[in-house]
């Protein structure tokens, strides 16, 4: 052990494990594996003392493979990661790097999330002309749970691309309210489909549908955080979460195609509805 120090971990974790990010009493957070792992392996102090601060404190359900941890330590670095994550399951941290003791991940440059929509009978062109029009300064108090925050917000760019069976949809900015990615999905995936028209919404002049919804977090991604600090990867560390994730895979594509062929073969006595 050396003197502690501030280190920020760039962490990964699936979202469907968890009742969201930050800790709460007797239920399953990413936050609260990570402190119970930092304290199994000697990291950290019991007493609640290690200053930890997050980038963002996602939603229950919504994963990341980036969100960005800081807290103080004396542990080594060159094993910090292969040692929590051995403590863990479904949170994995893959970068571990000394930092500023003011250094707060809280204040990023960007963040970057992806949302996974599937792909239905959406006119594409219709998506992109939408979404085009949330990126700017603007008024989002109508698309999230402000919390006594400011609603002004700026979007850097909002990029939409076919994804296989679905359409992703990737936000880029400073800073995002509550809810707000979601809230946004949900009015373009309306527009995409045509259950909303042009002349129902105008962002610039603040002009909303009368009942805005809230999409499913299970399909939000947290992609990245920019806190303006390089994050190389901890070799041993990356190299055992692919093949953990290979082993995930496996048991993925075998799910599908069990499912697959239980679809075929009903579908001989109930014709598909597709």
């Amino acid at each position: 052990m050396t003197d502690d120090r501030r280190v920020a971990l760039k962490i990964a974790y699936d979202g469907s494990e968890f009742h969201g990010f930050q800790r709460q009493p007797q239920t399953p957070t990413v936050e609260g594996s990570l402190v119970d792992a930092l304290e199994a392996v000697g990291a950290t102090r019991k007493d609640g003392g290690c200053g930890l601060r997050s980038s963002s404190r996602t939603d229950r359900g919504v994963s990341a493979l980036g969100n960005v941890v800081s807290f103080k330590t004396g542990f080594h670095l060159g094993s910090l990661c292969r040692a929590v994550n051995s403590e863990m399951a479904s949170v994995w941290a893959y970068s571990a790097v000394e930092v500023a003791d003011d250094f707060n991940p809280r204040w990023a440059r960007q963040r970057w999330y992806r949302y996974f929509l599937p792909l239905g009978s959406h006119d594409i062109g219709s998506l992109k002309e939408a979404a085009g029009e949330f990126v700017g300064t603007h008024d989002f108090s109508g698309f999230a749970r402000l919390d006594n925050r400011n609603p002004m917000r700026t979007i850097e760019s909002i990029d939409v691309t076919r994804e296989g069976r679905f359409v992703a949809l990737d936000f880029k900015a400073e800073s995002f309210l509550w809810n707000m990615v979601r809230r946004i999905v949900w009015l373009l995936d309306a527009v995409g489909e045509g259950r909303i028209g042009r002349d129902e919404y105008d962002i610039g002049k603040g002009i909303r549908p009368r009942r805005i919804g809230l999409a499913p977090p299970e399909y939000l991604l947290l992609m990245d955080v920019d806190c303006g600090i390089e994050f190389p990867y901890d070799p041993k560390a990356a190299r055992a979460m692919s093949h953990e994730f290979g082993q995930r895979l496996l048991t993925l594509d075998m799910e599908r195609e069990f499912a697959g062929l239980m679809r075929e073969r009903l579908g001989g006595v109930f014709p598909s509805e597709d």
